[in-house]
């Protein structure tokens, strides 16, 4: 790994920024961090079982299409050999 200081400076930006993006989607500033932790913990869980919930649905939506296409290319591998 690199300890170069500019590299540190450049990994802690990024990081920054998509942390910042996050919190600016969940509506969410600095401030209202630490005033409303409880708040802001629960609003996060919420959103998270939100999204699961609608991750969940395009899996499954994808998984009727992928799991036999899988199989079907499992056992014609399998009857070739």
């Amino acid at each position: 790994m690199r300890s170069d200081p500019i590299y540190t400076a450049l990994k802690l930006l990024v990081l920054s920024l998509v942390v910042g993006l996050v919190l600016h989607w969940l509506d969410l500033t600095p401030l209202d961090l630490l005033q409303n932790l409880g708040e802001s913990a629960r609003r996060f869980v919420e959103w998270l079982r939100r999204f699961v919930g609608w991750a969940i649905d395009y899996v499954l939506m994808g998984a009727m299409v992928v799991v036999p296409i899988w199989l079907i290319t499992l056992l014609i591998g399998r009857l070739r050999r």
